[in-house]
């Protein structure tokens, strides 16, 4: 009866998602119906949640802030899930766990994964203070550790360190891979994270990019995407938020790269599907972009930095302005950060603003 129970629901939501514009960037359009690692970015406005689902086992990555907590757990409902095998908190700042007490209350969860913190904030505590009233199986997020589920798994990548200056760089980092396919879920891990990860020689490569940080500027690092190098990037932030995300120099960044970039605030929820050999989209706001971006081919010098210096002019751009584009490679010096050029002595090109 269970099951059958599932198939409806399953069927009631591909009704659903069929309404919606179905996009095939890599000629696989059998969408839910092959699918054999199902990603669901809910979304929860200004902050994350992510539900990983194969073969009717499920993942849930954050919950949005408090508010979000009964929207989560209805979706996760919908999708026919009476249990999570893993639940991952991927850092204690209230926009990504903050509705995950409400779904743990609703939903029963196997494991809870999160990285350990000082943090003591009242939100905080409560979680954790249910997943051990639930007797949930507390498991300390470790570089390196896999997990399966279905016909899929995923890798933590990070954190590396435990001492940062913020709760962001303590986000826990997620490789999630089914057969030749791979997903990049990033939390709000910023560039000291991003930086460790590639010291680290793990594969960072992954087809779609959860951009870390809302689009953040403070993340989403040139040497980080070059590591990556996704087709695809998923940003999930909040419709005009107060904080300007995405911002301009992280667009511009997957733009050089030519990556296709997907949106909550635009698109709604979002949806990806693979058999483990190729990738299709949907979206609720049917708002997908109308062409494909194959970008298997595609890659920019540029990418090896954040900013590009001219030796003669002592003026550093973005790696996309037209000011790089016709510089001389004698006259090129690359950096790391804006702070690094401006301590060389160098000046923002009044065009790109950098």
């Amino acid at each position: 009866m269970k099951r059958i129970l599932c198939a409806i629901l399953a069927l009631a939501i591909l009704l659903t998602v069929s309404s919606c514009k179905l996009y095939t960037p890599k000629q696989y359009a059998q969408g839910e119906a092959d699918a054999k690692l199902i990603v669901h970015f809910i979304d929860v406005g200004q902050g994350d949640s992510i539900l990983l689902e194969s073969d009717d086992e499920f993942v849930l990555i954050d919950a949005g802030e408090r508010g979000s907590g009964d929207t989560v757990s209805s979706y996760i409902n919908e999708r026919g899930a009476d249990e999570l095998k893993y639940v991952i908190a991927t850092h204690p700042h209230t926009d990504h766990m903050g509705g995950l007490r409400t779904v743990l209350g609703d939903i029963a969860a196997e494991n809870f994964i999160t990285a350990e913190t000082d943090c003591a904030t009242n939100t905080w505590i409560k979680l954790l203070k249910t997943v051990e009233e639930k007797k949930i199986n507390y498991i300390d997020a470790e570089p390196g550790d896999t997990y399966t589920f279905g016909s899929a798994s995923f890798t933590i990548l990070a954190p590396n360190s435990d001492k940062y200056d913020g709760y962001n760089n303590y986000s826990v980092v997620t490789k999630v891979t089914c057969g030749d396919i791979s997903f990049m879920l990033t939390g709000d891990a910023e560039k000291e994270s991003e930086y460790e990860m590639v010291s680290s020689g793990a594969d960072l490569h992954a087809d779609v990019l959860k951009c870390g940080h809302h689009g953040s500027s403070t993340s989403t690092t040139a040497k980080f995407l070059k590591a990556v190098a996704p087709s695809y990037a998923v940003i999930s932030c909040g419709k005009d938020n107060d904080y300007g995300h995405p911002h301009k120099e992280t667009m511009q960044k997957l733009n050089t790269l030519g990556t296709t970039i997907l949106r909550t605030d635009q698109m709604g929820t979002i949806v990806a599907y693979t058999d483990g050999k190729g990738l299709s989209f949907s979206a609720t706001n049917n708002n997908l972009p109308s062409e494909v971006s194959n970008t298997e081919n595609k890659s920019s010098s540029a990418l090896a930095a954040e900013y590009i210096g001219n030796k003669n002019s002592r003026v550093f751009h973005l790696p996309d302005c037209s000011g790089v584009k016709n510089m001389n490679e004698k006259n090129k010096v690359t950096f790391d950060s804006r702070e690094e050029a401006v301590e060389a002595g160098y000046h923002p090109c009044s065009s790109c603003n950098p």
